[in-house]
């Protein structure tokens, strides 16, 4: 077990000089997702984090004490960027069952995944192996289960298209972005299926399938 200590020398990260408490906490896990996405579950230590900072010993365990704090302050981190990159708000109030309106939605949707692709792969990566590490534990079930979409989010859409069971229908649409961008990941370093240039394309006609699927079968005509 490390030891807890305050740290004692400042930092030469200018990032970590500048920033205030809550901005440093972010900048710790931030580092730790790194650390999970290219060294594994086992690479994440206070030390680790500390090394990969800059940061002089104990400063990583003077914001978080334990593993399991310093855990779920990367689960946390990881929930914040996606609720900021494609937010509730952004899905049309009161959607019509309309091709076009459900093309759109699917082209929001296909956007952010692609995104998430282009600008952090790592976070992809990262919830990967928390979800792995944390799917028998219940203190993290839920949070870990709002990525890269909030559940709610996509319950909320199929109650808004008048679904009848938007909670099935909610799990189902996330387990496709899921498999859309495992997929993705899998297919880097020039082996890909589909050529990067076609793969918000793709993503876009996947999850368009799905929902207009569902409008034809389960919506109200």
């Amino acid at each position: 077990m490390e030891t807890v200590q305050s740290p004692s020398t400042p930092s030469d990260n200018p990032n970590w000089q500048a920033a205030e408490s809550t901005g440093r906490r972010e900048l710790i896990a931030e580092a730790a997702t790194e650390l999970i996405a290219r060294e594994g579950m086992r690479a994440l230590t206070h030390r680790a984090v500390d090394t990969r900072l800059g940061l002089p010993t104990g400063s990583t365990s003077y914001y978080f004490r334990t593993r399991d704090e310093l855990l779920a302050a990367t689960v946390a981190h990881l929930r914040r960027h996606s609720a900021a990159h494609l937010k509730a708000e952004e899905f049309p109030a009161a959607l019509g069952l309309h091709g076009a309106d459900l093309e759109a939605v699917a082209g929001r949707i296909a956007r952010y995944l692609e995104t998430l692709m282009d600008t952090c792969p790592h976070h992809i990566k990262a919830r990967y192996a928390l979800a792995l590490e944390l799917s028998g534990r219940e203190d993290f079930a839920d949070s870990i289960a709002d990525l890269p979409v909030q559940r709610s989010q996509a319950v909320e859409l199929f109650t808004t298209l008048g679904s009848s069971d938007p909670q099935t229908l909610a799990a189902g649409f996330i387990a496709l972005l899921e498999g859309l961008l495992f997929r993705s990941l899998l297919e880097q370093d020039g082996k890909a299926l589909v050529p990067k240039g076609r793969r918000a394309e793709v993503f876009r006609e996947a999850i368009a399938s799905y929902l207009l699927g569902v409008a034809e079968s389960d919506l109200p005509a």
